[in-house]
C-alpha cells in the first residue's frame, strides 16, 4: 500500500500548479494596472502642457479658429482622460482579484504542503519505531542464543 504522503503527491502537484497560475496572472494583471497609470499620467501631463501652450499663445493673441482648435484638442483629451480612468478603474478591480485568487491559491497549497509534512514525519516516526522494534528483536533473539 502506497504512503499517504506519496498519494497526496499528485494533488500537492496540482496545488502548486493552480498557486504558480495565479502567481502569473496576478503579476500580470499587475503589469497591466501600471501601464494604465503610466498612460493616465502621460495624458495628464500632456493636457496640463498643452493649456499652457494655449494660455501662452492666447497671450500673444489668436484667430478664433486656432482657439477652437485648442478647445476642441482640450475636449479630446479630457475624453481620453476620463476614458483612461474608467480603463485603470476596470484594470483596479481585476488585479484586486487576481489577488485574492492568488491567495486563495496559495493558501491551498501551503494546506496541502502542510498535510504532507505532517504525514511525511508520521511515516518517519513509523518507519524508525519499526526499526527500533527490529532491532531490539534481533539483539534479543542474539542473545538467547548466546545464552544456548
Amino acid at each position: 500500500m502506497k504512503k499517504k504522503s506519496a498519494r497526496l503527491k499528485p494533488v500537492e502537484q496540482l496545488a502548486e500548479k493552480k498557486a504558480t497560475s495565479a502567481t502569473e496572472t496576478m503579476v500580470s494583471a499587475r503589469a497591466e494596472h501600471s501601464d494604465h497609470e503610466f498612460k493616465l499620467k502621460e495624458l495628464v501631463t500632456y493636457r496640463f502642457e498643452y493649456i499652457e501652450q494655449y494660455q501662452a499663445r492666447g497671450k500673444v493673441g489668436m484667430q478664433s479658429g486656432q482657439l477652437q482648435q485648442y478647445q476642441q484638442f482640450i475636449s479630446k483629451l479630457d475624453v481620453a482622460i476620463a476614458q483612461q480612468k474608467a480603463v485603470l478603474s476596470q484594470s483596479l478591480m481585476v488585479l484586486e482579484q487576481s489577488q485574492v485568487h492568488w491567495r486563495d491559491k496559495n493558501s491551498h497549497k501551503r494546506a496541502i504542503n502542510k498535510a504532507v509534512d505532517r504525514f511525511k514525519k508520521q511515516e518517519y516516526q513509523i518507519t524508525e519505531r519499526n526499526e527500533q522494534l527490529a532491532s531490539d528483536e534481533r539483539n534479543t533473539q542474539a542473545f538467547n542464543n548466546k545464552k544456548h
